[in-house]
């Protein structure tokens, strides 16, 4: 078993999920839509859905992860691995800079106003996006986290992190809208979602540097 300090855990996987969340596509645009409309509060609910939907893609990601990563004693396998990660980085990281909120609001509707309306609209939307899995299993690659050397207990842990991390994206995104409202639209986003994609390209490619300098 991996000895893994609890700090460590808590920041690596707090900003996995972080990190997961934060490129906006619809799931993004509907909980920036409902804040500025119907409050803070409603956009973080809608938020709430779309991490019950992240739950899932998370639990799914790390037990492909504990299958696949015990073939990682072969050195070939651990860099083809890595290599891997690096590409779904990259593919993602161009996917988040050529997105466009703009179109994507087009395909987004505010009609409902109870607490578990909000939340499974904000299921629904992301929930069709089984994609996301590969986008968590390059980050676990790149944040270095063995999930399956990790005990029980530890697995639990860092799958309560990754969550968290998510929670805080919608938390900090609903808030930081709302405070926005009267300056923010939807091409500030589209500004957001290039920044972010600009990291994950860089982080990418500054990753891939890396492994074959160690070849």
């Amino acid at each position: 078993m991996i000895d893994i300090s609890v700090l460590e855990l808590v920041l690596k996987g707090m900003t996995i999920g972080f990190l997961a969340a934060a490129p906006t596509g619809p799931s993004g645009v509907l909980v920036i839509q409902r804040t500025l409309n119907k409050g803070r509060w409603k956009g973080f609910l809608t938020g709430l859905g779309v991490s019950v939907s992240d739950a899932f893609y998370i639990m799914v990601t790390m037990m492909c992860l504990s299958l696949v990563l015990g073939y990682l004693e072969n050195p070939a396998i651990a860099t083809t691995v890595k290599l891997a990660g690096c590409a779904l980085l990259l593919v993602f990281g161009i996917t988040t800079v050529r997105n466009n909120p703009l179109a994507a609001s087009k395909e987004v509707k505010v009609k409902k106003d109870s607490i578990w309306q909000i939340m499974i609209t904000g299921f629904l939307v992301a929930i069709v996006n089984p994609l996301v899995v590969f986008f968590y299993m390059g980050l676990f690659a790149f944040f270095s986290l063995p999930v399956d050397d990790f005990t029980t207990a530890v697995k639990m842990q860092t799958y309560l992190f990754v969550l968290l991390g998510d929670v805080c994206w919608w938390l900090t995104l609903s808030t930081l809208i709302n405070k926005l409202r009267n300056r923010f639209d939807l091409r500030g986003l589209w500004m957001i979602n290039r920044v972010l994609g600009t990291i994950l390209i860089v982080a990418a490619v500054a990753w891939c540097t890396t492994i074959l300098i160690k070849l």
